[in-house]
């Protein structure tokens, strides 16, 4: 009679999925409701104020302006140094016929530095150049 051998079955190993794929939606929640997003980026800006206003329709371009070294192009942020090479390059991605800007400026900023933008958005192909304005108050 010889040895008897009770043989061993080798479990297989099962992972389960389900507590993974729970701990994935509570951290996919958690970053939802944690994060926060970029909306608009924007300067605190007090227009100037006239008795005329005429509602402005679509626009290519808005061009807002503090002082010589905080000009936005649209959401890009520049000075007076660069604002031609950017405006050259929104020309560029802009063929339309008619190329039309907003320009919001600070009540306090320099005359001549409108001047100079303006100059470089003529010189760029931009026909229609609007400035911004608040609606003054009748007391």
């Amino acid at each position: 009679m010889g040895i008897q051998f009770t043989r061993r079955y080798k479990t297989k190993a099962i992972v389960d999925m389900v507590p993974m794929i729970d701990i994935v939606f509570q951290l996919v929640i958690f970053f939802m409701v944690a994060t926060t997003f970029k909306t608009t980026t924007g300067m605190e800006l007090e227009l100037p104020k006239s008795n005329y206003l005429a509602t402005i329709s679509t626009t290519l371009l808005k061009i807002t302006i503090i002082d010589a070294n905080n000009i936005l192009v649209g959401d890009l942020k520049t000075d007076i140094s660069n604002f031609a090479q950017i405006i050259r390059k929104e020309s560029k991605i802009n063929t339309n016929q008619k190329k039309s800007v907003v320009i919001y400026g600070n009540k306090s900023m320099e005359y001549q530095l409108l001047i100079d933008i303006m100059d470089i958005l003529r010189i760029e192909g931009y026909d229609s150049i609007d400035l911004a304005l608040t609606k003054k108050l009748n007391l």
